[in-house]
């Protein structure tokens, strides 16, 4: 992957060529604005979509980590409330929970550890295109957070997180198969000592999802994460895996997403020192 942005932006490109010979070949009804919420329908990656004026939302996302050398997993969750302010605007904040046990892993301490409140998230978002008016759906998401607990080793440190993500899907066929393409920047200040190092981690997601019989969508996705420490997308780790979404009721979807890390394109190996060899993602979402 030469660069990430010239992967998502090819994607979209190609995806915009095929959608006139797509629209063409369905039913003149299928021209209406889609029905289709792409916001959960993906894995690890989002849809771009955020709901109407007044909607709320209670969600909540559990990650699950697992793989390095020796016993280690942990599980992070998220339960957040989520407001439309506007139609194009939505605002958010949760609560940070997590669960590590860790033993014999190089490097991190053991610990069998509960943290009922682990931190503070927030979320806004502006969809600036909608495919109400257009095939493409674009949306800015900035994601501050306060953190005392580390994700990775669940040890006690203080950690102010600002993630911004573009978020762009496209439908190629109407209400059955979209795309989508995740770029995610999360500047990270945690406290080392006396000092705030900053760390800059940056994700480029691309998947797509297809419509299942009984209000399913069954997709597949490629992650590509990298540290930054010492160079662009150095530190890196590259992982694929499938995701699966239901729309249980109007008001309720699941969904769950699995990750696995393969080699990476360039060093052909995995790297289990800053990532995990599998990941997880499982989500309930509740409109009410």
């Amino acid at each position: 992957m030469s660069s990430p942005l010239a992967s998502c932006g090819a994607l979209l490109l190609l995806a915009a060529l095929m959608f006139p010979s797509l629209a063409e070949a369905e039913d003149p009804a299928s021209n209406a604005p889609d029905a289709v919420d792409t916001e959960h329908i993906f894995g690890f990656a989002e849809g771009a979509d955020i709901g109407e004026k007044g909607e709320r939302e209670l969600e909540i996302t559990a990650y699950g980590i697992a793989g390095k050398s020796g016993q280690y997993a942990g599980v992070l969750n998220e339960t957040a409330l989520r407001y439309g302010v506007a139609d194009s605007f939505r605002a958010s904040i949760g609560v940070l929970t997590d669960y590590h046990p860790i033993s014999g892993v190089p490097g991190l301490d053991d610990r069998h550890t509960l943290n009922v409140f682990s931190g503070v998230s927030s979320e806004f978002r502006w969809q600036f295109l909608n495919r109400a008016s257009s095939p493409l759906d674009l949306t800015l998401s900035f994601e501050p957070q306060w953190q005392h607990i580390d994700d990775i080793s669940g040890q006690n440190q203080q950690s102010y997180v600002l993630p911004v993500r573009i978020l762009a899907d496209m439908a190629l066929i109407p209400e059955k198969t979209f795309i989508t393409c995740n770029l995610n920047y999360t500047p990270t200040f945690a406290r080392s000592g006396g000092n705030w190092p900053l760390q800059n981690p940056f994700e480029i997601i691309l998947s797509a999802s297809t419509a299942t019989p009984g209000k399913g969508f069954l997709g597949v996705e490629i992650r590509q994460s990298a540290l930054n420490q010492h160079g662009f997308f150095s530190g890196r780790a590259l992982f694929v895996g499938p995701s699966f979404f239901l729309k249980l009721s109007p008001a309720i979807v699941i969904k769950v997403a699995w990750e696995a890390q393969i080699p990476a394109e360039t060093g052909g190996r995995t790297d289990l020192v800053n990532y995990e060899r599998q990941e997880i993602r499982a989500q309930f979402a509740w409109n009410f």
